[in-house]
């Protein structure tokens, strides 16, 4: 046998013999598997309130079409809000990705779907569904899903495994006769790291795609991605241990140090990067944009207060009654008016992203989370994708009934057995994000063991 592979494998020896590593991977392996059938917990019922929100226009389509059938088998007229276009109603809704349960990332904080009509605001589709969000405790604090298992918890689990692999050999003098064998000391510590960090990682990434297979997962492409960020952010934590285990001589130091290092980059960091966000780029008033929309609206209203009393008696002499064409005009008057505070409240909020985008690089944590949330599909862009496609589709819907008003087009039983138009999501592209993030997680964990190779090229006496 050969020097290598005997130093292999005493590792693995070593490595299975220590009870603590068989305590943190099952301890791991418990707290993933909750995690997951949490997250597929949470992403069933939110799939089932969205499926619910979008069918709901259909249900009051059919109750139309009934009123319709009854009002014409007595010989009668249906009533107005049965055959104008404008009383259209339509939903659009954001489905769940096929990796939902991996993460819930910011998706609580975005409304999944839109109640559209033609004469609604297309700014204002997602109001009924932005009231029942999760309450600012749990958005603050986050879900314990499987990603938090990953970016929070993973990291500890190495540390426990390779805080001092190297260091307590020479704190209790045992350093010496190793490197006195022919081995070289960069392969005998890399292979202690490989076999002690990158085993349990290993495992680890097995333990949690296998606990994503087992909550209903089955996209290959999303769990080989959701493994290579676990490799990758899980390699940058290894690589930490190295560094540390090459600088210190005692355990309690390379305990210390690896502890600081965790709450420094998951903990702290974070936190001071959104405080930076807040205070270089302040996200706009939610109450300010609110208050303006309002003040805005009434003083359209206020404006044409004579006018809309005149059309409500007025007799327009066409299909569609004069309060109709009154609205029409108000509406885009409305539009006109409140279009630059809308922008203005979405910009304010483009850039305190984009600030928070660019302090994120800072912590591989953020970097590991923001991954994940794309592969889940539960990140901010997925979101905003969604609002901006729906308002257009709001916007075709509004021009597709005020055709029907210069047309001079009512609805008909025919109408009602024609579906109505779909919304259909498209996915933005990830790629481009996600490989950057993953590049970064290398480019760190690269960097980190730059810097052991320049120790281990000391010699071996740089190393006791």
């Amino acid at each position: 046998m050969t020097p290598r592979s005997e130093v292999t494998r005493l590792e693995v020896v070593r490595a299975w013999r220590d009870p603590v590593m068989r305590v943190m991977l099952v301890l791991f392996a418990i707290a993933a598997g909750y995690a997951a059938l949490t997250g597929e917990h949470w992403a069933q019922a939110r799939q089932e309130a969205v499926t619910t929100a979008v069918t709901e226009a259909d249900t009051i389509m059919a109750d139309r079409r009934k009123a319709f059938v009854e009002t014409l088998a007595k010989g009668g007229e249906p009533r107005s809000g049965l055959i104008y276009a404008t009383a259209l109603p339509f939903r659009a809704g954001l489905p769940n990705a096929p990796l939902a349960a991996l993460s819930t990332g910011q998706a609580e904080g975005y409304p999944a779907a839109a109640n559209i009509a033609p004469f609604v605001d297309p700014w204002a589709i997602f109001d009924a569904h932005a009231t029942g969000l999760e309450s600012p405790a749990v958005l603050a604090a986050g879900r314990f899903d499987l990603a938090f298992v990953i970016v929070v918890l993973l990291p500890l689990l190495l540390i426990v495994a390779t805080y001092d692999f190297w260091s307590r050999d020479v704190e209790n003098g045992s350093a010496r006769f190793q490197l006195a064998q022919p081995v070289r000391p960069a392969r005998l510590i890399l292979t202690r790291a490989a076999v002690r960090g990158g085993g349990l990682l290993v495992a680890a990434i097995v333990i949690a795609v296998g606990w994503l297979v087992a909550a209903g997962a089955g996209e290959i492409g999303g769990l080989a991605l959701t493994a290579l960020v676990m490799f990758a952010y899980g390699g940058f934590w290894i690589a930490l241990s190295i560094v540390i285990n090459l600088r210190v001589c005692a355990s309690t130091t390379a305990a210390l140090a690896a502890g600081t290092a965790w709450l420094t980059l998951v903990v702290l960091i974070p936190a001071a990067c959104a405080a930076l966000a807040d205070l270089a780029a302040p996200p706009p008033s939610a109450m300010a944009y609110t208050n303006a929309i309002r003040t805005a609206g009434l003083q359209v209203r206020a404006a044409n207060r004579d006018a809309a009393r005149a059309a409500a008696t007025a007799d327009s002499g066409r299909a569609y009654p004069a309060s109709l064409w009154h609205s029409r005009s108000e509406i885009q008057q409305r539009d006109a008016r409140l279009g630059p505070i809308h922008y203005a409240y979405a910009d304010g909020w483009a850039r305190h992203r984009a600030l928070e985008g660019s302090l994120s690089l800072l912590s591989p944590a953020v970097i590991a989370q923001g991954a994940l949330d794309r592969i889940a599909g539960t990140g901010s862009d997925r979101a905003l994708a969604f609002q901006h496609q729906a308002r257009a589709f709001a916007g075709d819907i509004r021009r597709l009934a005020f055709g029907w008003m210069d047309e001079e087009r009512l609805m008909t039983l025919a109408d009602y057995d024609r579906p109505l138009p779909r919304f259909a999501f498209v996915e933005p592209g990830t790629a481009g994000p996600l490989t950057r993030d993953i590049l970064i997680l290398l480019g760190f964990a690269s960097l980190l063991l730059a810097l052991a190779a320049l120790r281990l090229r000391r010699g071996a006496a740089q190393l006791l």
